[in-house]
């Protein structure tokens, strides 16, 4: 699958859906890209399974423009077993850790730890998502140590073919608060 997308001022926007193969996947990421005016982001990733359990990556990431050029690689890796996920990730400018379970059919609870270099602060989100078959509704939320708490839910119609979501983010520590409202067709 490949998505394209070409402006006059910005350059093209291209995202290549990647590849997967039977132990491995590839993707290729264009942002703001242009050969004639040099600009751009592109990013690569990889991931290549070593064992059924346990996959290896990475990803480089390239930016050209405005008289700048930086580039930043990140190494990382997955450990599933049924269903529970552990993940991490660590690059020059941040480090990722996850760890994802599924309960049952209903229930789904994860963990994200980040660490950021160069603001030095570091983050941690609870998340959980409650599927509610009989009701045709699902509600995730999260809740973190910068102090966010946010939730969405979304009821499906069993005779229309949308849905309707309502979510909100409320962060105490900034005192700002966000509330949503969506429809999603097909």
């Amino acid at each position: 699958v490949v998505a394209t997308q070409s402006t006059e001022s910005s350059g093209i926007n291209a995202e290549y859906g990647g590849y997967k193969g039977k132990d491995f996947s590839a993707q290729l990421t264009m942002v703001n890209a242009s050969v004639i005016n040099p600009q751009g982001i592109w990013v690569a990733h990889y991931l290549q399974s070593v064992t059924d359990k346990l996959a290896l990556g990475g990803e480089l990431l390239f930016q050209h423009g405005m008289g700048a050029r930086n580039a930043a690689l990140t190494l990382g890796g997955r450990f599933r077993d049924g269903d529970t996920e552990f993940m991490v990730k660590t690059g020059e400018q941040s480090t990722n850790m996850g760890f994802y379970v599924k309960g049952n059919e209903q229930v789904e609870c994860s963990v994200e730890f980040e660490y950021v270099k160069q603001m030095g602060e570091s983050i941690t989100t609870f998340g959980y998502a409650v599927d509610l078959p009989k009701g045709l509704s699902k509600f995730r939320g999260s809740i973190d140590t910068d102090w966010s708490v946010a939730g969405v839910l979304e009821k499906r119609f069993e005779a229309f073919p949308f849905a309707f979501t309502l979510s909100g983010l409320l962060n105490h520590k900034k005192n700002q608060a966000k509330f949503g409202i969506g429809f999603t067709i097909g």
